[in-house]
């Protein structure tokens, strides 16, 4: 509870926008608002679709809303949680001065957020909305900053450490883990040697490995199913881990597999935006002309 008070006083003054209000979004969100943070501080835009509105209104969000502009030109801590593939939708130049700008798109390295971003830009990945409403929620972020991270623990999620974005983007493979092994069955021998290797290239998986056991813990084998649906994206991390454990796979291979998608992943969506970029510019151009 102390250290609830200390991160409450930490952030008095302090304004929080989260843009995006998909799973992660409303996961981050929710502990902020109805916790001591509290609304009156706090930010949210979104696509602003009537389902996503009447989504704000149950979850008595609605009061936070705002335009993207406008959130990045009060917000003192800016939560970036849309899909990647809509950074260039967003107004990056109109960061408050002396905000920080913390990324939780997946795929996309610091150099290329602080280039778009006017401010200081860290990158976060955190688990599954599912671990976070179980009060399991654990994230990383890269580099440490001591804003983001009081932020964080506001929204009752553990910090990890990790020393390198490459470590980051590992951490994201192991998130992926528990509702992969609540659905196809090796034995603990087998998963315990696999982390333990993981764990001697990036050390982040030495708590990793303890996460994931109180994560499947504390599943049952009905909600199985629906873990892994709420994790699994066509083309995905978790679809690929998964795909090679069904076919024979074990589960050292899956995890080579999931962090060999997500350097593709990556790599997808830098030619992804690059191109986009590029195309915006002819644009502009050819209307200039």
């Amino acid at each position: 509870m102390n250290k609830i008070i200390r991160q409450c006083e930490e952030l008095k003054d302090k304004t929080i926008g989260i843009i995006g209000l998909g799973h992660l979004g409303t996961s981050l969100a929710l502990p902020l608002a109805d916790g001591c943070f509290g609304r009156e501080r706090l930010l949210i835009s979104c696509r602003g679709s009537e389902r996503t509105l009447a989504k704000a209104r149950k979850l008595g969000l609605e009061s936070c809303l705002t335009d993207t502009q406008s959130l990045m030109s009060r917000s003192d801590i800016i939560f970036v949680a849309c899909r990647p593939q809509d950074l260039l939708t967003l107004p990056g130049a109109a960061v408050k001065e002396g905000a920080l700008v913390v990324s939780c798109m997946a795929g996309l390295p610091q150099t290329l957020l602080s280039n778009f971003f006017s401010g200081r830009v860290v990158r976060m990945m955190c688990s599954g909305p599912d671990s976070i409403a179980d009060g399991l929620g654990i994230a990383v972020t890269y580099p440490r900053e001591r804003r983001a991270e009081a932020a964080i623990r506001l929204m009752g999620i553990e910090l990890f450490e990790v020393s390198s974005e490459e470590e980051l983007d590992s951490f994201t493979v192991g998130i992926c883990v528990p509702p992969i092994l609540l659905n196809v069955n090796r034995p603990d021998d087998e998963i315990r040697k696999a982390l333990a290797a993981m764990q001697l290239r990036f050390p982040v998986y030495g708590r990793l490995a303890g996460w994931i056991g109180e994560v499947m813990a504390a599943r049952t084998s009905v909600e199985s199913g629906a873990c892994l649906e709420n994790v699994m994206t066509k083309g995905g991390i978790s679809e690929s881990m998964f795909r090679s454990m069904e076919l024979g796979g074990g589960f050292a291979a899956a995890l080579e597999q999931g962090l060999a998608r997500g350097r593709e992943i990556t790599a997808e969506i830098r030619r992804s935006v690059v191109i986009t970029s590029v195309l915006q510019s002819a644009e502009v151009e050819e209307k200039a002309g």
